[in-house]
């Protein structure tokens, strides 16, 4: 059975309940650029699910429907190298085919988003995990870009640039977004039947969802995604019930939408855990030092946070101790 598109992860919905403050901020820091002129750096961050993806795409969007700006999204999960996001970024601000040849080098990528016929707006979301952690000085240095940093943790991403560079990235704007309240997921949930002109959804089900979502709205989005395609196939109204029964079909459908914007480093670490099911840090090293022996042990415990914190595997213990779990094995 099909998704309703407004229940899908990914989409950017037309209207953004309790984000109005949010989308007046990031609207006011593109403002420059409307009146072709350059506009400062932009930081969005805020815990998971609490809408930085949605709300720069939607800040975007509108700035592109009023102006003849050039727009790219780059998922730095998934594009983590200097002349891999530049290369992105052109293909997706329609500036090059991805069946183009390949640039020899990250400069010709620099060189032709500066050529661009107008203003670039370049939204770099997980901006964390780019490796190349003078990218963002040469974006600084490129005529014509706007770079917006989409991050989980601010003075985490600034801390890894160099002090200049730090210093450039505090002259403009920093968002920072909260988790949503459980009023608030409920509200998101509406719109979103609203749009999509959903029904069958039974009195109390959004306050359900919103309390197992805890302030998340991208698994409130899929807890009710999992539980109207079921109920759909049940011939059933959505109620809490159904809601209960869909929760980890919905875990599980957030765990692979991650998993596919994953790396090979990330993949591989993950692999390597699901086949011991679980495994100590000091093993898990090992392992990975002779895939990847030139990576620093930051990096490898920079993968490791990534794959905690989007629900792939388990963490458990500290310091020498710590173990790393299969997402299907038992806590102990």
């Amino acid at each position: 059975m099909s998704v309703p598109r407004v229940l899908e992860l990914d989409s950017v919905p037309e209207r953004m309940p309790h984000r109005d403050a949010t989308l007046r901020q990031l609207a006011s820091a593109l403002d420059p650029i409307r009146s072709d002129r350059p506009a400062y750096p932009i930081c969005l961050s805020g815990p998971t699910g609490a809408g930085k993806t949605a709300v720069s795409q939607f800040a975007v969007r509108e700035l592109r429907r009023e102006t003849a700006v050039k727009t790219a999204h780059v998922d730095c999960l998934r594009t983590r190298s200097r002349a891999a996001i530049l290369e992105e970024a052109l293909v997706d601000a329609g500036l090059k085919s991805r069946s183009s040849p390949k640039a020899n080098a990250a400069s010709e990528l620099l060189a032709q988003l500066e050529d661009a016929d107008s203003p670039v707006v370049l939204t770099l979301d997980e901006a964390e995990h780019i490796e190349d952690e003078h990218l963002a000085h040469v974006l600084f240095e490129t005529s014509g870009v706007t770079p917006i940093f989409v991050m989980h943790e601010y003075e985490r991403f600034a801390a890894r640039l160099d002090s200049a560079t730090a210093s450039r990235l505090r002259t403009g704007p920093h968002i920072e977004l909260d988790r949503y309240a459980q009023h608030e997921i409920v509200d998101i949930l509406e719109s979103r039947i609203e749009a999509g002109d959903l029904s069958g959804i039974t009195d109390g089900t959004l306050e359900v969802i919103a309390d197992t979502a805890a302030g998340n709205a991208r698994e409130a989005i899929s807890i009710l995604r999992e539980a109207y395609v079921e109920g759909r196939s049940r011939d059933e109204r959505v109620t809490p019930a159904l809601v209960a029964d869909v929760r980890e079909p919905a875990q599980e459908s957030i765990r692979r939408y991650n998993i596919e914007r994953l790396d090979t480093p990330h993949r591989l670490l993950k692999h390597m855990i699901d086949d011991a099911g679980e495994i100590r840090a000091d093993e898990l090293a090992e392992l990975f030092e002779v895939e990847y022996p030139d990576a620093e042990p930051r990096e490898r415990r920079r993968y490791l946070n990534v794959l905690v914190r989007y629900g792939c595997i388990r963490k458990k213990g500290s310091g020498r101790g710590t173990r790393y779990l299969s997402i299907g094995e038992t806590k102990k």
